[in-house]
C-alpha cells in the first residue's frame, strides 16, 4: 500500500512542514498530526488510507500526483510541500446534522424569490402531463439518515419503477446507473433539466436544515449497493448539497471511489470561497452540457445518481 508516516506537522502561510522536536510540541499548532501517503497504489487504497486517519482524529494528507482527479477535474490547489508536487490535505470535518440557520433564511429567501418561476414550472407540468407536479424521494444525508428530497417531476408517471428493474437488468458497476437516453423524461423534463429549474424545489429542503447549498449530493436507496466499503461512508460525514464539487468535475464521468473523495475532500475543506466557486460552475453548467458525460445527474428521476 505505500509507505505511511504520521509526523508533527506545521502549516504557515498555507506551507505544510515537519516540526523539529517531540511530539508535544505539536499540540500548540491547530492541526498537529499529519497522516502523509507516500504511496503508488489504487485510489481505493488511498482513501482506506484516509479513513483510517479520519477514524483515529487524525488529519490525512496525499501526494497530488496520486489524486490528480482533485487538479485535472475538479480544479483544486495543493498545499505547498517540501515535496514540490504538492499535498491535498483531509482534516477531518466538524460534525453536524443540520445546516446552519444562515443558510437556512437564505433558502428562505431563495424561495421567495424564486416563487414566480416554481409556479410557472407547476402550471406548467399540470397543462401538459397533469399530476402529481413534485417527485419525492427517499434520500440518505448525514450518517446515512433519511429524508425525502424534492423535486419538479421530469419523467412519466412510475418511472422509479422501471428504473430499478433497469438497474437490475445492467447489474452493479463502478459508475452509478445512467441511461444515455432515457425514454421516461417528458419533453418538458428535457428542459427543466438543462435549465436545472426541476431543483427549485430543494431550496425547501435547504430550509428545513436537510440540505445545504453545497455539499455531497445524497443518493437514493437503489444506489445505496454502490457502498461496498467503509472508507465510501467518508462522503456521509456533512450535510448533503443541492450541488457538489463532484457535480462540476465530471460528474456522470466519475467513478464512485472518485465520487467519495471530492465529496470527502469538499467535506474537508469547506469555505464560503469554495462554495461560492461551486456555485457560480454550476450555474454555468446549462451552458457546457456539451462538454460533459451525460446530461442529468440523479438516481430514479434522473439517469445518474450523483
Amino acid at each position: 500500500m505505500g509507505c505511511i508516516l504520521v509526523q508533527a506537522v506545521q502549516t504557515v502561510n498555507g506551507v505544510v512542514s515537519p516540526l523539529e522536536g517531540p511530539d508535544e510540541k505539536a499540540d500548540t499548532f491547530p492541526m498537529a498530526r499529519l497522516r502523509i501517503y507516500k504511496g503508488n497504489a489504487a485510489l481505493g487504497d488511498i482513501l482506506a488510507f484516509i479513513d483510517a486517519a479520519a477514524r483515529a482524529g487524525e488529519a490525512a494528507a496525499v501526494d497530488a500526483a496520486r489524486v490528480p482527479v482533485l487538479t485535472r477535474d475538479a480544479k483544486c490547489r495543493p498545499t505547498d510541500s517540501p515535496e514540490g508536487n504538492g499535498l491535498f490535505v483531509f482534516e477531518p470535518p466538524a460534525p453536524g446534522c443540520r445546516g446552519g440557520w444562515g443558510e437556512r433564511l437564505m433558502a428562505c429567501v431563495a424561495l421567495a424569490a424564486a416563487a414566480p418561476f416554481g409556479l410557472a414550472v407547476a402550471l406548467l407540468i399540470l397543462a401538459l402531463d397533469g399530476s402529481p407536479v413534485l417527485f419525492r424521494q427517499v434520500r440518505y444525508g448525514v450518517g446515512g439518515a433519511a429524508f425525502v428530497m424534492l423535486k419538479f417531476r421530469t419523467m412519466l408517471r412510475r418511472a422509479e419503477d422501471v428504473h430499478e428493474r433497469l438497474q437490475r437488468l445492467r447489474g452493479r458497476e463502478s459508475h452509478l446507473f445512467k441511461l444515455a437516453r432515457d425514454p421516461r423524461v417528458t419533453r418538458l423534463g428535457h428542459f427543466l433539466r438543462r435549465t436545472y429549474l426541476d431543483e427549485l424545489p430543494q431550496l425547501l429542503n435547504v430550509a428545513r436544515g436537510e440540505m445545504r447549498f453545497v455539499g455531497p449530493r445524497p443518493l437514493p436507496a437503489s444506489d445505496q449497493g454502490h457502498y461496498t466499503h467503509a472508507y465510501h461512508a467518508l462522503r456521509l460525514r456533512g450535510v448533503p448539497g443541492m450541488t457538489g464539487l463532484c457535480q462540476v468535475s465530471g460528474r456522470n464521468a466519475r467513478t464512485f471511489d472518485e465520487m467519495v473523495l471530492l465529496d470527502y475532500y469538499y467535506l474537508c475543506n469547506r469555505s464560503a470561497r469554495l462554495d461560492f466557486q461551486i456555485l457560480r460552475r454550476t450555474l454555468l453548467l446549462p451552458f457546457k452540457q456539451k462538454n460533459t458525460t451525460g446530461e442529468t445527474k440523479d438516481g430514479g428521476q434522473r439517469r445518474g445518481g450523483v
